[in-house]
């Protein structure tokens, strides 16, 4: 449970040094996103691990995080680096290398947003797409489905491209060859050279979502890094250019097109089509229903 702090601030110094005392910081982990999100995510996850947390946040300035499970209490400082950067400190880890709330396993927590473990799962079926386009680079995502080595993503600025690079999530880089392009829709669908286990769409699907629930978007940086972002789904589907999206608040981050959107038991709830113009956290997912009507029509190979 997080609870305001009421502890002046002499005292959260003190606590900061003492359960430190065990042995020096860790060397200090950036993170590319703005303190109080670093933070958010710090909390939750050791609240998920059964630790009573506190935090005390100066505006603008560093945020200490208390944490006490038993005899078991732990400090970490987030200070912002920049408005959207951070760095984390904290002492030392738990004996177990990845026990809760040690650094490993905090780091992983910071990466994934908070989001279950059924989301994160499905990481290994999101793949990072490069290509160039009139002298452009451009980089996006993609859901690798079925068993053949297919790759389902978005289809906007690449008319005109026949091929793209992808890069797996165990690191293999290959070639994809792009079969068949949908603008209607707004889908493509590449093919690799080899298998590669994808989702199990027409199980792993849902086509109807319920307004408000959680979602969660599995989505490449324009770094190479996987992010998750977490959002809300809109009252109703809306439709444009004739075909039905669901609206989500969550913020969609550049080369997140096409990557996949999960539910909070994993299974996919669409992929990102993108953000309306002109704000930073309202964006659209493409139905599963319109993914299985698009795949159906295209033969590997085509």
């Amino acid at each position: 449970m997080t609870v305001p702090s009421v502890l002046p601030r002499i005292a959260l110094l003190l606590l900061f040094s003492i359960s430190a005392s065990g042995g020096e910081l860790l060397a200090p982990y950036p993170v590319e996103l703005p303190a109080p999100e670093t933070a958010t995510r710090l909390e939750w996850c050791l609240a998920a691990s059964g630790f009573d947390v506190t935090r005390h946040e100066i505006q603008g300035a560093e945020i200490r995080i208390f944490a006490s499970r038993g005899q078991d209490v732990r400090a970490l400082l987030v200070s912002p680096r920049s408005p959207l950067a951070s760095v984390v400190e904290w002492g030392p880890g738990a004996p177990e290398a990845h026990a809760p709330g040690s650094p490993d396993d905090l780091r992983a927590c910071i990466d994934r947003g908070g989001a279950p473990v059924e989301v994160t799962a499905g990481e290994k079926f999101v793949a990072c797409l490069r290509t160039r386009r009139d002298g452009r680079e451009i980089r996006f995502s993609g859901l690798l489905v079925g068993a053949a080595g297919t790759i389902v993503s978005t289809a906007h600025d690449l008319d005109r491209v026949e091929t793209v690079t992808v890069r797996l999530r165990d690191g293999r880089i290959l070639s994809g060859r792009i079969v068949a392009r949908d603008p209607l829709r707004d889908l493509t669908r590449i093919d690799l050279a080899e298998p590669v286990p994808g989702l199990p769409l027409e199980e792993r699907g849902r086509n109807r979502l319920t307004p408000d629930e959680p979602v969660y978007s599995l989505g490449c940086a324009d770094g190479g890094e996987l992010r998750v972002r977490e959002g809300r789904v809109g009252d109703s589907p809306r439709v444009s250019g004739g075909m039905p999206l669901w609206e989500v608040t969550m913020e969609t981050i550049p080369g997140s097109s096409g990557g996949p959107a999960f539910d909070a038991a994993g299974n996919l709830a669409g992929l990102v089509k993108g953000r309306f113009r002109g704000t930073k956290d309202r964006g659209y997912l493409i139905p599963v229903g319109t993914i299985l009507e698009f795949l159906g029509t295209v033969k590997r190979g085509r």
